[in-house]
């Protein structure tokens, strides 16, 4: 039998894949199956007055993550339909070809993340748009612990005009670990993330979006996470989707991994807005868990170690 994928309709309008393999043992074939969530299927929105952003840390980290290439592939789909996205741990070989693919739907993008001199690994965090980016600047972070010090961690800035109204977008991957000095470094870097803001002399009248893999896990340390808003000057969202975790090694074996996360469950993405510019009176946070059925990612079936988080500010 090998492998065979099924689409199914779990409801009208709703679609939803069948997988089943087999694998041979010493006797009978066993056969495995598995059924994949609806994939949501986003559509454009052409309204000025609303910005659809998503921030995926999609995990190609050269020596650490698996089966990059076959992500690498899938991801484009899975991504479809946003203004903005901000993608973080953008490393690997191949990356190119993915930036590539997703230009035929994000086609201006920002330069990657990256400052002068030598390290192991640039700063892995990107920004790509449907509309056009008339600005962009970066920052890298002075500080680093640990590991962190191998990569140019900051913040990379895109102005977006969408159908003539401005956002400015900060897309940021922080400080990793829960050390004291990891923590710290994180609150520090919401203040320079803002800073930067401050000094690119945006109007007040504009929309300013703070986004990224923030490594503030708001379910451990709740104050650290009403600190990140008070450094960041920025409004909480509301959440919705799978509101437990951003990521989780019980749903996610990427997760689980010895040099990812281990057992720790952790909510970790952020998309908000700022509250010192123009206002929004929404901004939710969804997080998605997409899946793929792919017979190149059988048995894993996510698409990174994190899930996505999307937002629709208005």
């Amino acid at each position: 039998m090998g492998y065979k994928s099924i689409k199914v309709c779990s409801r009208p309008g709703v679609n939803a894949e069948l997988a089943l393999k087999a694998d041979s043992t010493a006797r009978y074939d066993d056969i495995y199956y598995t059924i994949t969530p609806p994939k949501v299927d986003e559509q454009p929105e052409p309204d000025a007055n609303t910005l659809k952003v998503m921030t995926y840390n999609i995990w190609a980290l050269p020596a650490i993550a698996s089966h990059i290439g076959d992500r690498y592939d899938l991801l484009p789909q899975y991504v479809k339909g946003y203004d903005v996205l901000a993608l973080q741990e953008v490393f690997a070989n191949g990356r190119d070809e993915f930036l590539r693919e997703l230009a035929k739907e994000y086609p201006y993008q920002t330069k990657m993340l990256d400052k002068d001199g030598i390290n192991i690994y640039d700063g892995g965090v990107i920004i790509v748009s449907r509309y056009p980016i008339v600005n962009e600047a970066q920052y890298v972070f002075p500080d680093c612990t640990g590991t962190d010090c191998f990569a140019d961690k900051g913040v990379n800035y895109a102005e977006i005009i969408k159908n003539g109204q401005a956002y400015h977008v900060f897309g940021t991957h922080t400080a990793s670990f829960d050390t004291e000095t990891a923590r710290d470094y994180r609150q520090r870097q919401f203040k320079q993330m803002r800073a930067l803001a401050q000094s690119l002399n945006i109007p007040a009248s504009e929309a300013v979006v703070y986004s990224g893999d923030f490594n503030v896990n708001k379910l451990k340390f709740p104050d650290d996470y009403q600190q990140m808003f008070a450094n960041l000057q920025a409004d909480e969202p509301t959440y919705s989707g799978y509101t437990a975790s951003t990521f989780d090694p019980r749903i996610n074996n990427f997760a689980g991994e010895p040099m990812s996360g281990g057992e720790n469950v952790e909510y970790l993405d952020y998309v908000v807005v700022s509250s010192e510019y123009a206002a929004k009176a929404h901004n939710d946070n969804r997080v998605d868990v997409p899946r793929s059925t792919s017979s190149e990612l059988w048995k894993h079936y996510n698409l990174s170690d994190h899930f996505p988080v999307s937002a629709v500010i208005k």
